[in-house]
């Protein structure tokens, strides 16, 4: 695990300020310059093709850090292994391609009655998704070479300063509906241009086919990996984008656009999560080679700690400065129907989180067929809660449907573990920081109520600094309390090193 955190160190850095920039895109630039209805678009346009990717690459994406070690072999550009894995994405996306082509009737009938504005631009839906799987292959090669910052510097941090501009030019008539959305979609294509030029640079840009050797005992293997990757495919579509979509079809675009801004708000609290579980994916699939099953075990207690602490006091501070994020969002008072559709999200993430690398295990393990089924399963579930709930809740309806699918997708996925092989990621360390995310949350609550965040509108149309003081200090007062209680109780030994290491470096006397 020591490794994961020092690897992750820089990506989560650079994630967060790509966080900083997305909210600054979500928050303000999106809500004063772009009406719902183009957030909206936007949404469901990247929502389809992320979904459609997820099927062209026919379960590779999953496949290339199972059977990696398989083929790893530096002196034989690892048995070119990413040029077969290319060649096979190529093809699921002129397959999965097609098919999606030959349904452009039945897609302009589902979006015709609220979201009719869709339907010009289908024809933008195969490109991006062809430069998103492009993208997100490349990124897993350079993360089996534990080599994860570039990956974050262009996806979190590249595509949020193209939205940034585009945003702009938006704003000063520069461009309009066509250029910006145009402009996202090319964004994604010179994103993954500049990733394939630095693992050119970094030596292992594998392209040559005289080195592709697949072994004949693998294929079988692979093949029915893939196959079953693809019907998981399937779930994690439904769960991780059916609340969107089913919005797009049954409310119309406005309503996604109010759902997406409100749904990055509750997803931020998850942000850390992405950074470790990319190393940790890599470190599961050599235990699980080498059958060790006290470092998955060790890999998972550590992992849920950390993500519990790490992701509840994000969810703490975010939910305990809710109201005053609206009043600072431009236009606030149209986004604001979207508050409670944070509370959900974020519960679910942080619950997510705080059950460890449960989903890596089950994946690269012999019983990975276990959660397909199960998410295709739950997807299924969650299809049929968005239909019932979002005609009568709305865009609270969504976010309750999608939430009530990852709280039992994990549960199942826990449950099997414990029953299978005997890991648990909880622990009496588990309660300490129950007790310390409460404690945190009920100063911050207590903080609220003595000192209120001042309205907006009675500071002028200026910055609103006793607004953004307020929030600084009562934020500020609550992290403090969560650090250095965090660490007089040393919950987490991981954080209580980086802690220590911090202070040695500044030269600071250890408490």
């Amino acid at each position: 695990m020591g490794l994961v955190i020092r690897q992750s160190f820089k990506s989560t850095l650079l994630t967060y300020v790509g966080v900083g920039l997305g909210a600054l895109n979500l928050l303000f630039f999106f809500p004063r310059y772009l009406n719902p209805e183009l957030i909206g678009l936007r949404e469901l346009l990247l929502g389809v093709a992320l979904s459609l990717s997820i099927f062209t690459q026919l379960g590779m994406q999953s496949a290339m850090s199972r059977f990696f070690p398989y083929f790893q072999d530096e002196q034989s550009q690892h048995n070119g292994f990413l040029l077969f894995t290319l060649g096979v994405v190529t093809l699921g996306l002129l397959a999965f391609g097609g098919v999606f082509w030959g349904l452009q009737g039945l897609w302009e009938d589902l979006f015709a009655d609220k979201s009719a504005a869709v339907n010009a631009y289908w024809g933008m839906i195969l490109p991006l998704t062809g430069m998103m799987m492009l993208q997100n292959v490349l990124e897993i090669w350079a993360r089996l070479h534990y080599r994860i910052v570039v990956n974050a510097l262009l996806r979190e941090i590249g595509l949020r300063l193209a939205l940034t501009g585009l945003t702009l030019a938006y704003a000063r008539g520069l461009i309009g509906w066509d250029g910006f959305l145009w402009g996202m979609c090319a964004s994604y294509g010179v994103s993954a241009l500049l990733l394939a030029g630095y693992l050119h640079g970094m030596g292992v840009l594998y392209l040559n086919p005289a080195y592709v050797r697949v072994r004949r005992a693998l294929r079988p293997l692979m093949a029915r990996y893939s196959l079953w990757m693809i019907v998981g495919g399937a779930g994690v579509v439904i769960n991780e984008r059916i609340d969107g979509l089913m919005l797009a079809w049954l409310a119309g675009l406005a309503s996604t656009g109010i759902y997406s801004l409100s749904f990055f708000i509750g997803t931020i609290i998850e942000m850390p999560r992405r950074s470790i579980s990319q190393i940790a994916g890599t470190l599961i699939t050599h235990a699980w080679k080498a059958k060790d099953f006290q470092a998955l075990a060790q890999l998972h207690r550590q992992a849920a700690l950390n993500q519990m602490l790490i992701g509840g006091i994000l969810l703490v501070l975010v939910w305990t400065q809710i109201d005053a994020v609206f009043e600072l969002m431009p236009n606030g008072h149209l986004y604001r129907e979207g508050k409670w559709v944070v509370l959900w999200i974020g519960l679910a993430r942080w619950f997510d989180m705080s059950n460890g690398v449960n989903t890596e295990i089950i994946l690269n393990s012999p019983y990975y067929r276990f959660n397909l089924i199960s998410i295709l399963l739950l997807g299924m579930i969650s299809f049929t809660a968005n239909y019932l709930l979002i005609p009568v809740y709305g865009l609270t309806g969504a976010a309750a449907g999608s939430t009530l699918s990852i709280l039992l997708f994990n549960l199942l996925k826990g449950g099997f573990l414990w029953f299978r092989l005997g890991i648990q990621p909880f622990n009496h360390q588990t309660i300490k920081a129950l007790a310390l995310l409460c404690g945190v949350y009920a100063v911050g609550v207590a903080m609220g109520a003595l000192v209120p965040f001042p309205n907006r509108s009675g500071q002028g149309a200026g910055i609103p600094w006793a607004l953004l003081w307020t929030m600084f200090w009562q934020g500020m007062g609550m992290l403090t309390l969560f650090v250095v209680a965090l660490y007089r109780w040393r919950i987490s030994p991981e954080m209580n090193g980086m802690m220590d290491s911090m202070v040695r470096r500044l030269g600071w006397p250890k408490a």
